[in-house]
């Protein structure tokens, strides 16, 4: 045993490296570093998650550590992720301005996005500190010829190649410009003289094989793009090179077999056994795709992306049992990965399950803000919901996130076209053409937005676009014969409508464009005859139905018609909007009853649309219900607080009722917000400003009102009261006994002869 003074020395020792340990601990500095390195390590391994947790620790320590904030950055360029890249390199350049490698990564980013003078000024930013950084040198050039300033680009790419002429990458730079400048032979030069100096790369061998595809030497071109794949066989670059040299030439067969050859000798590079099934999904194969990624799935366990596709399309395939097991089982692993948690919020958008899909993507969004894919979705989410105003602004993050997101641009643009803005429906076409040139909405809602704004010589060229490049759809020719029926050129519009059949028989728009025509010719019989045909030589579809009870119902024949909106609804039992035709049918005929247990079905189905509220309250209005109405106008606006419609009615219904006048000023005014052109909203807003005492506010509102529908006794009468309150005793009897003799049977009639009585004197 130690003595008793020994045992105290080594005790006192130990306490002493115990405090100093303690304190080094709990030094910032250290603290920091160590976190760095640990963030380091990860990044080298390529744990860019793991890596950018331990940056971020780091950062906690010392928010201002310009180090760190460039690493995260690095993270995030290594994954993908532009937008969280670009926030971290700005706030790197804001601390350290003489960080050049995060000027130059910044000048990148801004290339990648189109930004050619941003670029260009971080080029010139490190050259003015460092003159000689052949990076900010080729960066530079690369700025200018995105700019259109191609002598300036051609000298700057070979003072690059002149500063380092025993790089590769210089004369790969060199050689694009100079083809862009039509010099091929020099560029052909130069990358041979790349390929030489780095004889292991690849890159020299694609852009070389590239050249020769421009220039349709097919084969050099294979022979460079085939020796690549034997210099890099793990690579899938040069693969894709080859398959879309064969694609150019229409040779599909020898295009697929590269892929088949990928999947088989690229087994252990995921990268290269997706080539296949993402070559189907492109190609539009969607059975093939399906097969591909469901044998992938089976056989690389381990690869979340392949099983994560193969759940995209099980969902697309409506086989949403498949793919809420096989998703579920990745979130029981991993609670938190939002792209498992957006699929599972688009199982349950599929299922209806509306409410627990937008907690769900809420859910994804907040653990992945930056998600374009997680913003369309919620906002497809609450569009279910009939909360559009939200699903817009989802749609406007997503676009933002990704402004080649190509169903969020969609999404848009028939948001617009349900308003009616034709200036807001045009920039999102136009966006539409450019991202995807060869779809079909672009064209449309660009016709669309031109012809509504007078300029129908555009809206033809865009369909006539849309027919070139889709020569064998009936969808052109029905957009031209629609264009021709607002022309009332009916006998063109016809055979373009037979065009389309003649294209895809059955297909709905142009059946109903000829029974417009029809009808149009008085002939609503021939319009019924028209669909029943259809109906007969195919298969029993529900919109066929529908559209027959529509026609049965304009042509005076609302049991024939109900008749139909049955069969429609048998065949298809979720589709609401068969329940609201046959509620309209049941409220002409004085059904109001079985209108209003039509209407609550279609709720059932629909529980979000403020639409079928508004309908089923104006009903219970009607029958004299107005509490009712009332609750319902409520519920409509707890979904969507700026429903113009519901707006009025509530609005209405409180000035009628006794209700609180301030209340119903506010929702009349946002009723006329969004229906600014409707007497309806100016005579609610009018009667409000009446009921709050502001009668030279209201007086302009309802002779607007009147003017636009000079038929309607309640508008008369309000605007008669309104000259009352302003002493015009000539004009106020005028307007009371108009509405007086529009409707002398109606109560508003009983009210007038009471105010005019009161204008007599009495």
């Amino acid at each position: 045993m130690l003595p008793k003074s020994k045992l105290w020395y080594v005790v006192a020792v130990g306490v002493i490296l115990t405090a100093l340990a303690t304190g080094c601990s709990r030094d910032p500095a250290v603290r920091k570093q160590k976190y760095f390195a640990q963030g380091a390590r990860d990044f080298d391994r390529g744990k860019y998650p793991e890596a950018v947790i331990s940056f971020g620790r780091a950062l906690q320590v010392d928010p201002r550590f310009a180090e760190a904030h460039h690493k995260i950055a690095e993270c995030y360029l290594r994954q993908g992720s532009w937008a969280l890249a670009y926030q971290e390199l700005l706030r790197t350049v804001e601390l350290q301005s003489d960080n050049w490698q995060a000027q130059m990564d910044l000048g990148q980013l801004f290339l990648a996005g189109g930004k050619g003078q941003e670029a260009k000024d971080r080029a010139l930013l490190v050259l003015h500190s460092n003159p000689t950084n052949t990076d900010a040198k080729v960066l530079l050039s690369k700025a200018d010829a995105l700019l259109g300033n191609s002598k300036d680009a051609l000298q700057e790419a070979k003072d690059a190649a002149a500063m380092a002429p025993d790089r590769s990458a210089v004369f790969i730079n060199l050689a694009v410009i100079e083809e862009r400048a039509g010099a091929v032979q020099d560029a052909e030069t130069h990358l041979k003289q790349a390929q030489s100096l780095d004889a292991a790369s690849v890159t020299p061998l694609l852009d070389l094989g590239t050249l020769y595809e421009h220039e349709q030497r097919w084969t050099d071109a294979e022979r460079q793009f085939q020796a690549a794949i034997a210099s890099a066989p793990k690579n899938p670059a040069p693969r894709i090179a080859l398959a879309g040299l064969y694609l150019k030439q229409k040779q599909d067969a020898l295009a697929e077999k590269v892929f088949l050859d990928a999947r088989q000798q690229m087994r252990d590079v995921p990268a290269g056994y997706r080539l296949l099934g993402e070559y189907y999904l492109s190609r539009g194969d969607a059975p093939k795709a399906l097969a591909e990624f469901g044998g992938l799935s089976a056989e690389h366990l381990d690869d979340l992306q392949v099983r994560k596709t193969y759940i995209q399309l099980l969902i697309q395939n409506l086989r949403l049992d498949e793919a809420a097991q096989l998703n579920d089982e990745i979130l029981r692993k991993a609670p938190r990965d939002a792209e498992a948690m957006i699929l599972r919020g688009q199982i349950q958008i599929h299922q209806k399950q509306i409410e627990q899909a937008i907690i769900t993507l809420q859910q994804a969004v907040k653990y992945a803000p930056e998600n374009a894919t997680g913003r369309y979705q919620l906002g497809v989410a609450f569009q279910e919901k009939g909360n559009t105003s939200e699903a817009e602004s989802q749609w406007h993050e997503a676009v933002r996130l990704n402004p080649n997101f190509e169903d969020a641009w969609r999404a848009l643009g028939s948001g617009a076209v349900r308003r009616g803005d034709w200036p807001a429906l045009e920039p999102i076409a136009n966006q539409l053409r450019k991202i995807a040139p060869r779809a079909p909405y672009g064209y449309l809602f660009h016709a669309t937005a031109r012809f509504n704004q007078g300029d129908s010589a555009t809206a033809e060229a865009d369909i006539n676009r849309l027919i070139e490049i889709l020569p064998q759809s009936a969808l052109g020719y029905v957009k031209l014969g629609q264009l021709r029926m607002q022309q009332k050129r009916l006998n063109e519009a016809e055979a373009l409508y037979l065009k389309a059949l003649d294209r895809e028989p059955g297909f709905l728009e142009a059946v109903q464009g000829l029974a417009e025509l029809d009808f149009r010719r008085n002939d609503p019989a021939n319009a019924v005859k028209l669909i029943q045909a259809q109906i007969e030589h195919g298969p029993e579809i529900p919109a066929l139905y529908f559209l027959l009870g529509q026609a049965q119902f304009r042509n005076n024949q609302p049991v024939e018609a109900e008749r139909a909106l049955m069969r429609a609804f048998d065949i298809d039992k979720q589709n609401a909007n068969i329940l609201v035709l046959l509620a309209e049918i049941q409220s002409s005929r004085g059904e109001t009853d079985k209108a209003i247990a039509s209407y609550q079905h279609a709720l059932e189905l629909a529980p979000g649309s403020t639409q079928l509220y508004v309908a089923l309250g104006s009903l219970f209005e009607h029958q004299g219900d107005w509490r009712q109405a009332e609750n319902l106008y409520q519920k409509a606006l707890s979904i969507q607080p700026e429903d113009s419609l519901a707006a009025n009615n509530l609005a209405y219904l409180l000035l009628e009722h006794d209700g609180n006048v301030n209340v119903a000023l506010s929702l009349a005014q946002t009723a006329r917000r969004g229906l600014p052109n409707m007497p309806n909203s100016a005579d609610t807003l009018a009667w409000a400003y009446y009921h709050n005492g502001a009668f030279s506010l209201a007086a302009p509102l309802l002779e607007d009102a009147v003017k636009k529908s000079p038929a309607n006794s309640a508008y008369r009468y309000h605007l008669g009261l309104t000259y009352q309150k302003l002493n015009d005793a000539n004009r106020a009897r005028i307007e009371l006994e108009k509405a007086i003799n529009l409707s002398p049977n109606s109560l508003i009639a009983d009210e007038a002869r009471r105010a005019l009585g009161q204008v007599a004197g009495t």
